[in-house]
């Protein structure tokens, strides 16, 4: 029992730490939008601060679970899941010309929406960062720059906290996944939050 509590407080822990660096990242991209105009960076201001969000109501809902608000505790997380998919949206967008055409896809999450609306955001997240690597790996196969080597770290980061997180609604003890899964995040967000500042950096 004990133990489960200082996993519970690592995650915690772990989620303010990963709030800051996306919030961070979210005044870089705003500020260089501010600077230059450019799309990329509107982009990136508008993932972060659905991802900051992400975390604020991920600690708010482990703050309710442990005062027992579980009511609130699970709407903080279906909303979290929400958040978090739209973040990866805006990382995936100048990936998704295709999006368009999933039409099975989108009517396979309308089924779990209703049935269980963590795993149904969480399905659009992972599709919106696998179809990010994919595409960031056939850029680095034909450019070979560490900046988007970076980026498909960071995205695997992403990608391994977003499917541990996932596998986590169908187990019974999921806090040992989900710390793993933010720890993940964090890494991600590191590594995504490097070739950001790089290319800030080289614009303003």
């Amino acid at each position: 029992m004990v133990f489960l509590e200082i996993l519970e407080l690592a995650k915690m822990v772990l989620e303010v730490i990963a709030l800051v660096i996306t919030f961070s990242a979210f005044l870089i991209s705003y500020k260089g939008y501010s600077v230059t105009k450019r799309p990329v960076f509107a982009r990136l201001s508008f993932a972060f601060i659905f991802l900051s969000a992400n975390f604020m109501l991920q600690f708010f809902s482990d703050i309710f679970n442990i005062l027992e608000f579980f009511s609130l505790s699970y709407y903080s997380s279906v909303i979290s899941s929400f958040f978090e998919m739209l973040g990866f949206f805006f990382i995936a967008v100048s990936h998704m010309i295709k999006v368009s055409q999933e039409h099975k896809l989108y009517s396979l999450v309308l089924v779990l929406v209703i049935i269980n609306p963590v795993v149904a955001f969480k399905t659009l997240s992972l599709y919106f960062i696998f179809y990010a690597i994919l595409e960031s790996l056939l850029s680095y196969s034909k450019v070979r720059s560490k900046t988007i080597l970076l980026t498909v770290l960071g995205l695997t980061g992403f990608a391994l906290n977003t499917l541990l997180t996932w596998i986590s609604e169908f187990t019974l003890y999921p806090i040992i996944l989900n710390l793993f899964a933010l720890v993940f995040q964090t890494f991600g967000i590191i590594a995504f939050f490097v070739p950001i500042w790089i290319y800030y950096r080289s614009v303003r």
